[in-house]
């Protein structure tokens, strides 16, 4: 008696795992539909500024110099604004790791100390690059594909620096 009892429970609780299994692909599926490019451009940010943090972990904040030893306590800071820049938002050239309690917060980006630590760490060559590609007006709408791609590129890049 307990057998087959239990082998008919056994079943239910597997289409039940089943069920549940596939509604949260559909529930998954169902929230992609629903995704704006504002929603796709705010994951893509996420994630290129975790691996501007893990990249630049153990190098000194681009405008102070203090050492960034804990991707929590520093930020992503954009050299080039990226409300106003938004083909430079994911220029590994124009995101540098930024401390945030000073820098980037209390000094808004800190940027005559960030241009000279740009300077410093790269060379001319490097702020001509960015005073040029903020110059260029002829890619200002970016599309929902462009974040999908920097975001599956920058993902990719954060596993690999984390193994």
């Amino acid at each position: 008696m307990c057998s087959y009892e239990c082998a008919l429970a056994d079943i239910r609780d597997k289409k039940e795992k089943q069920a549940e299994k596939e509604w949260k692909v559909r529930k998954k599926a169902g929230k992609e539909k629903l995704k704006s490019v504002t929603d796709y451009r705010n994951e893509a940010r996420k994630i290129f500024q975790r691996w501007i943090r893990i990249r630049d972990l153990g190098t000194g904040c681009i405008s102070c110099g203090v050492l960034l030893t804990d991707i929590r306590d520093y930020d992503a800071g954009h050299y080039y604004n990226a409300k106003s820049y938004p083909t430079l938002l994911f220029d590994p050239m124009n995101v540098h790791g930024q401390c945030k309690s000073q820098c980037n917060n209390h000094k808004s980006g800190n940027l005559i100390e960030y241009r000279k630590g740009l300077l410093a760490r790269y060379g001319g060559e490097v702020l001509r690059y960015l005073d040029d590609k903020a110059d260029d007006k002829s890619q200002r709408t970016l599309t929902k594909e462009y974040y999908i791609e920097i975001t599956e590129k920058y993902k990719k890049l954060c596993k690999e620096i984390e193994r």
